[in-house]
């Protein structure tokens, strides 16, 4: 009589510590051989998440600031712009993500060893080109700027493979991309076919060298612990559909992360919200991660949620996770939440 395996358990990235130590460390205590993927924690980029990176730039002279702004609301985001007489280009961008793996490696190799994971894999999360010049630029600076984001992104890509090879699973987190999908509804497919969404991310994988291992993180944002609400699973699966169509042979896209929480909203309960999931299509050894994990609900509730779920797609979900990083969470919250996983994993 076969044994079923517990769920895999999948944490999105960022988390509240001190040291890339600590955060490794914490995560992998917690859920050690149900995890796959370890990522960094992120730990210089938890609270803000791009904000350090777009500081980084204008430190390099690569972009100055335009408008202030003290990153409270959407609103209250800074604007950025390339200086006058400069032209932005990915080879004067430094993102930082080559330098946060080749910081995390040694790191991660002493907390597998310790553990005894020799499957694990160091998960490091990069925002796709998209998010990064929206963020940065608005939507113009979108239009005249994108293709130095995605070279830069590309680059830093390419250097991570290069030195870490298949020790390394880069996660493209999309949320410009999601964020977009969300509030064209019910106009979502028509939107990704006119700005090539799907297409974009896809084109991040393609840019990579043969070989590279990907997972795809499709957020709702999460500024403040606040993100935008979904209305139905309908967007989630047409953008995944759309990614998993146009994938690039050659690389490995191990996962797609989706959220069914905005930052402090929970989860929605009932069928109708999760009934899209029937159309799923994800190829054949993608694993889906349900990101469903919150602290409000109880237990219990959440393993009605994780039902509904699986019963909409129709079968168990690869693994389980929370909407987004653990980073916006104190660490009492984000320990609870990750001891939460994996009892909901093994369920």
């Amino acid at each position: 009589m076969s044994v079923m395996r517990s769920r895999d358990v999948h944490f999105v990235g960022s988390f509240p510590a001190a040291s890339t130590a600590d955060a490794m460390g914490a995560m992998a205590d917690c859920a050690g051989p149900l995890l796959r993927t370890l990522p960094t924690g992120e730990v210089r980029r938890y609270e803000y998440y791009i904000r350090p990176i777009l500081e980084d730039l204008v430190a390099q002279g690569a972009l100055e600031v335009a408008k202030a702004g003290e990153w409270r609301t959407l609103r209250d985001l800074p604007r950025y712009r390339v200086p006058q007489g400069k032209t932005l280009s990915g080879e004067v961008m430094d993102l930082g993500y080559g330098r946060e793996a080749a910081e995390a490696m040694p790191v991660f190799a002493a907390v597998r060893d310790a553990r005894d994971l020799p499957e694990l894999r160091l998960q490091v999360g990069m925002p796709t080109d998209l998010s990064l010049a929206f963020i940065a630029l608005g939507v113009r600076g979108v239009r005249s700027q994108r293709a130095a984001f995605a070279a830069a992104t590309g680059r830093e890509i390419a250097a991570i493979a290069q030195s870490a090879g298949t020790e390394v699973v880069v996660q493209l987190e999309a949320t410009a991309e999601l964020v977009s999908m969300a509030l064209a509804q019910p106009f979502q497919r028509s939107l990704d076919r006119r700005l090539g969404l799907g297409r974009g991310i896809a084109g991040l994988a393609a840019a990579a060298p043969e070989g590279t291992r990907f997972g795809v993180h499709l957020c709702v944002g999460s500024l403040h612990n606040k993100g935008v609400p979904l209305r139905s699973a309908r967007p989630l699966v047409d953008l995944a559909n759309s990614v998993a169509r146009q994938w690039p042979a050659g690389r490995t896209l191990e996962y797609v992360h989706a959220p069914f929480a905005a930052g402090g909203r929970p989860p929605a309960t009932g069928e109708r919200f999760y009934a899209p999931l029937a159309d799923l299509a994800l190829p054949a050894g993608t694993r889906f991660h349900a990101g469903f994990v919150h602290d409000s609900p109880t237990e219990a509730q959440q393993r009605k949620t994780l039902q509904s779920i699986e019963n909409a797609l129709g079968r168990r979900v690869d693994g389980v996770a929370c909407a987004c990083g653990l980073g916006r969470r104190s660490r009492p919250v984000a320990d609870a939440l990750m001891a939460r996983a994996v009892a909901l994993a093994g369920c």
